[in-house]
């Protein structure tokens, strides 16, 4: 609560029912799939496979490759947000805000002015919060 707010982490849970969109060669139509839990077992198969062969098991560095990660939370408020925004005349926006800032600034080892592109809004996100300078 004093960084503006409790986070609590959030499971993401993939649907069961899977479509794939897919052309056999430039040529052909796109079709669709629907995958069942089994298929889609072969398919995940299938591309730790070509990941595989492509990195000689590992073998091959690959330098130019991304791996993209979601972090979910979910922000608690003591009250509802429309409370929170007429009882106590808070902005929430703002909470979550500096909640994302912090985790932001924790995942990438920076501090929360680095992640900022405009000074300003530094100023105006540690005017309410000022323990956010130590991040």
């Amino acid at each position: 609560e004093r960084y503006g707010g409790a986070l609590k982490s959030t499971t993401i849970k993939a649907s069961d029912k899977w479509t794939k969109k897919h052309q056999k060669n430039l040529l052909t139509k796109l079709e669709e799939k629907s995958m069942s839990s089994d298929d889609q077992r072969v398919e995940r198969n299938k591309a730790f496979d070509l990941l595989d062969a492509l990195s000689r098991s590992g073998d091959v560095p690959l330098s130019h490759s991304e791996l993209h990660v979601i972090i979910a939370s979910t922000h608690c408020f003591d009250k509802s947000v429309v409370n929170t925004v007429v009882q106590d005349n808070v902005n929430p926006i703002e909470k979550i805000e500096r909640s994302n800032l912090v985790v932001a600034s924790q995942i990438h080892g920076v501090s929360i002015q680095a992640l900022l592109s405009n000074a300003d809004d530094f100023g105006r996100i540690t005017k309410f919060c000022p323990m956010l300078n130590s991040f």
